[in-house]
C-alpha cells in the first residue's frame, strides 16, 4: 500500500497544485491524522530554483510556480477515516469535479478526479483518493492551481 501511496505521489508531484480546498481544512490538526500543507508561496519558491546543468530539472521546477496549493491526508483510524470519506462525498457532489480513473484491485481503491480549465489538457483541481484494503491506511491528496499537462509532455524530449 505505501508503494501505491508514493507511486502516487510522485506520479502527480509534476502535475500538483494540490488543493487549498476549504473542505479539507478540519483535518489539518487532527491527532491521528499525518497531514502535509504546501502553500502557493513554497510552489513559487520552487519556480524559482534553478539546477545547473539539468534542463529537465528547471522546467519541472519552473512548473512549480502553477501549482496554488498541496494538501495531503493519511490516516489509519476507522472513525478519521470515515469522516474523511464523508468530506471527500460531499465535496465531490459540490464540486464539478469528474472521475478520470477509478481502480479497485483486492480490495484497495484509488480514484482520481479533476476539474479541467479552459482546455483539456489543463489542470485546474484534482483530488486522489486511496485506501487500502482493511485496516490499510487511507490517503487523499488534493490540490489546485494551472497546470498544463502538455507542458509534462514536453519534459520527456
Amino acid at each position: 500500500m505505501k508503494k501505491i501511496i508514493i507511486i502516487a505521489l510522485m506520479a502527480t508531484m509534476p502535475l500538483v497544485t494540490f488543493a487549498q480546498t476549504k473542505a479539507f481544512d478540519k483535518f489539518e490538526n487532527v491527532e491521528g491524522i499525518e497531514s502535509v500543507i504546501v502553500s502557493d508561496k513554497m510552489f513559487k519558491m520552487l519556480g524559482e530554483v534553478k539546477v545547473s546543468g539539468n534542463e529537465k530539472a528547471d522546467k519541472y521546477l519552473g512548473m512549480a510556480e502553477n501549482v496554488e496549493g498541496l494538501k495531503v491526508f493519511m490516516t489509519k483510524v476507522e472513525k478519521h477515516k470515515e469522516s474523511l470519506r464523508q468530506a471527500i462525498a460531499e465535496y465531490i457532489k459540490k464540486s464539478p469535479l469528474s472521475e478520470l480513473m477509478s481502480v479497485n484491485h483486492e480490495g484497495s481503491k484509488v480514484k482520481i478526479y479533476a476539474v479541467q480549465g479552459s482546455k483539456e489538457s489543463i489542470i485546474k483541481e484534482g483530488l486522489i483518493y486511496i485506501e487500502g484494503k482493511g485496516d490499510k491506511e487511507l490517503v487523499l491528496l488534493s490540490f489546485t492551481g494551472n497546470i498544463n499537462l502538455n507542458d509534462i509532455d514536453g519534459l520527456k524530449k
